[in-house]
């Protein structure tokens, strides 16, 4: 009867420790809700996208059937589009966006709260994943209230006048002293420039010093000399005759006649001879200075040359003879 009595006993213990024991619930799956704004403040009458993101679970499916924009009130703002799209996040995520185009038309605030409003879901754990949708109980959780500023051309009924501000008083010495600064500057500056202008009107110009007739001779009778003892053979020479004859005249003109002859054609030096009263001069320079151009500068200079440097020399004595008087 002991043996009997003693299992009897252990039968007991084990059953009511088994109807004590606690049951484990499933662990319940998580969802994340966030809002965000593709502006933070907007004008009355804009449009703008308000996008409700939830990341969950793959055993949450949520609910989009009732996401309508008749069925979704969210005063005080016009829901004018809603879409909707859903996929994976990460390795064992999946997320659903709401994407809400909103209008409103209110004025006179500051800022607007967008309402919450719920996001139904079905929690497919446990038993409830082999039952139907139809039997399972839907689940929600609330989108937060997301804040968004209103800016308007309309102002507030409580904003003061324009007109009550004090109105800043011009006394006579506020006038006056910029204009008196404003009368010294102008004298100032019209002192400055007539002290320029009388400086520059009395400054002293440079005189060229003219040579005398003494020097002109001595330099007409070297260069004569000069031109005598170059060679007549050879194209180089010719170049080096006619060249140095064309430098001498036009150096020689601007240094007594203060004639710009450089930079002057034969027949404008004819013509500045000639308004300076050097009318022997004017038809010798022309003939040789032409003469120069046309052996330097043409294709059949160097035979031109060959031939005309008899009379090219013979216009130069006759240069150098009026040039002494």
């Amino acid at each position: 009867m002991k043996p009997l009595k003693t299992i009897g006993l252990l039968l007991l213990v084990f059953l009511t420790l088994g109807a004590v024991a606690p049951v484990q619930k499933p662990k319940e799956a998580r969802i994340a809700v966030t809002t965000q704004l593709d502006r933070t403040a907007i004008w009355v009458g804009d449009t703008f996208n308000y996008t409700v993101k939830a990341v969950h679970d793959p055993a949450i499916e949520i609910v989009v059937d009732n996401l309508k924009k008749e069925n979704l009130n969210l005063a005080p703002f016009v829901v004018r589009e809603i879409t909707v799209r859903q996929g994976s996040f990460g390795a064992n995520k999946q997320f659903t966006e709401v994407r809400i185009l909103l209008t409103t038309y209110e004025s006179g605030q500051v800022e607007l709260k967008i309402p919450s409003f719920p996001l139904y879901y079905f929690a497919r754990t446990g038993a409830a994943r082999a039952a139907p949708a139809g039997e399972s109980a839907a689940e929600s959780v609330p989108v937060p209230v997301t804040k968004v500023g209103l800016r308007s051309t309309l102002t507030a009924d409580n904003l003061r006048p324009r007109d009550n501000r004090d109105i800043w008083q011009v006394t006579r010495p506020r006038w006056v002293i910029p204009i008196v600064l404003g009368l010294a500057g102008l004298a100032f500056l019209m002192i400055q420039l007539v002290r320029r202008l009388w400086a520059k009107s009395h400054r002293e110009k440079p005189v060229k010093k003219r040579l005398s007739r003494r020097a002109r001779q001595r330099m007409v009778r070297d260069f004569m000399r000069q031109t005598q003892a170059i060679g007549k053979d050879t194209p180089a020479d010719q170049q080096r005759y006619y060249s140095e004859v064309s430098q001498f005249l036009r150096g020689y003109l601007t240094e007594s006649l203060e004639i710009e002859a450089v930079s002057l054609t034969a027949g404008e030096i004819e013509v500045m001879l000639r308004e300076h009263g050097q009318n022997g001069l004017s038809a010798p320079v022309k003939n040789v200075l032409e003469r120069c151009e046309q052996v330097l500068y043409s294709p059949q200079g160097i035979q031109l040359g060959k031939e005309w440097r008899d009379q090219v020399q013979s216009d130069l004595g006759k240069f150098a003879e009026l040039a002494r008087h």
